[in-house]
């Protein structure tokens, strides 16, 4: 026996042959504290008319940040899970459960958030020796439209996507944050800041509030659970 849930199939079942309604009833019955978990994430995450449209599995990943192309190959195995691999040479595998296209695209999601680490990390990390602006720690997140945030304790949190957009566009927001450190605000003294480390920075500014929709589609899509398994599947 086997649940996921997802924003837009909600709680799918999948009941062996062999295991009678009964039986059925009482496992998901169990998994209530599961069930009710995965719906608040969903809800969190709703489905907006875009994403009513049939979703496919992206065949490549472009990463302006990198200058890099990665090819995505997809390896079915009789397997409830999906995973990934990468294989260096600019080519990542996902393998197990490929035709559920929510559950690829939620280990795509996962794993390219913490791919994206090391490159938007040096990037803030460069910025700041270059500009003399000092952070404390960094976290890269996964907020929907918020690409970045600074405390007031200088730690600055960068959404993973930004290393899927334009490269001057997360230059921008890095270079941002980082003015937050000295300016917690957007007073006419943080704009300043901000020009002078980067003249050019209106353009960009109004560039990004189209960055949602120039993601790719599967970036955006929302909340897929990871699958729970009765024992009997063991």
């Amino acid at each position: 026996m086997r649940l996921t849930f997802s924003a837009s199939k909600g709680l799918v079942v999948t009941q062996p042959a062999s295991i009678c309604e009964h039986t059925l009833k009482d496992w998901v019955h169990s998994q209530q504290n599961w069930i009710i978990r995965n719906l608040d994430r969903s809800n969190a995450h709703p489905l907006t008319g875009e994403q009513n449209t049939p979703l496919e599995r992206p065949q490549q990943i472009d990463i302006p940040l990198l200058q890099q192309t990665l090819q995505i190959h997809y390896l079915p195995a009789s397997d409830y899970q999906v995973t990934a691999n990468y294989n260096g040479n600019n080519s990542l595998t996902l393998s197990g459960m490929t035709d559920n296209t929510e559950l690829c695209i939620q280990v795509l999601q996962q794993w390219f958030q913490r791919y994206a680490r090391l490159p938007l990390g040096q990037l803030l990390a460069h910025t700041a020796e270059a500009t003399g602006l000092k952070y404390n720690h960094y976290r890269i997140k996964a907020q929907r439209t918020r690409w970045g945030s600074c405390s007031s304790k200088g730690n600055i949190n960068l959404n993973y996507k930004l290393a899927l957009m334009p490269e001057r566009w997360a230059r921008y927001t890095v270079l941002h944050e980082l003015c937050h450190t000295v300016e917690l605000n957007h007073s006419n003294r943080f704009w300043a800041l901000v020009a002078q480390f980067m003249p050019d920075y209106q353009t960009i500014h109004t560039e990004m509030k189209e960055a949602t929709r120039m993601l790719p589609p599967w970036v955006n899509y929302p909340y897929v659970s990871s699958p729970v398994e009765s024992p009997a599947n063991s």
